[in-house]
């Protein structure tokens, strides 16, 4: 579903992870983050806060397996990104890349 569709009850998500590039370093870590809302230019990133690994619905048809990082960019600014690490997680529009989460 993509942020311009809604669903036969009206309703729309909100909040739909975005994608995102995003470079690692040496020890798997991200050290720079793409977001296509600025315009292409990679933010480096002066920090690391918070990681955290979630697998949940590992009982049903479309699982979820990610890794997040709550990142601090060079400007100061706090970014929530996630890795999907399903090669491919079926029905939900992501891809096994880089995400930004928002709330």
């Amino acid at each position: 579903m993509t942020d311009k569709q809604q669903r036969v009850d009206g309703l729309r998500p909100l909040a739909l992870p975005r994608s995102v590039r995003v470079t690692i370093d040496e020890a798997g870590m991200p050290s720079s983050v793409t977001l296509a809302a600025r315009g292409g230019t990679p933010l480096a990133v002066a920090q690391v806060d918070e990681a955290w690994r979630i697998t949940e619905e590992w009982w049903r048809e479309t699982p979820l397996s990610r890794t997040y990082y709550r990142v601090i960019v060079d400007s100061g600014r706090p970014i929530t990104i996630f890795h999907d690490d399903l090669t491919t997680a079926a029905g939900t529009g992501l891809d096994g890349g880089w995400y930004e989460q928002q709330y």
